[in-house]
């Protein structure tokens, strides 16, 4: 079993990135996502913090992309999907980072 094979995604070849010659396993939207993720050490490391909204926001894009899609409302296409993916991704590490900060400030009664 490879590391990715954890990550639900439905693998279309059409709605990979290919590069080189080489398709990703993975479709673009989950790829930027992924992609997205990166950022959180940055947070971390740089204690950089935005607000909740912010992150819950940053998935807007995401979801829109992939609910007019689905509606069939218009198509979309793998840069719209990589980059609202990784708007998507980023705005996950947000919440997650921000959300823990929140929680530990409460329990340690600050």
């Amino acid at each position: 079993m490879r590391l990715l094979d954890i990550v639900p995604c439905h693998r279309m070849k059409s709605r990979s990135l290919t590069i080189k010659g080489y398709t990703l396993p993975l479709c673009a939207r989950c790829t930027g996502i992924l992609a997205g993720y990166l950022l959180f050490p940055l947070l971390l490391i740089a204690g950089l913090h935005f607000s909740l909204l912010i992150g819950l926001f940053l998935n807007v894009p995401m979801v829109i992309d992939g609910w007019t899609q689905k509606r069939k409302y218009r198509m979309s296409n793998n840069i719209l999907r990589v980059t609202t993916g990784i708007l998507s991704g980023f705005g996950q590490s947000i919440v997650i980072v921000t959300g823990s900060d929140l929680i530990i400030a409460s329990l340690l009664g600050g």
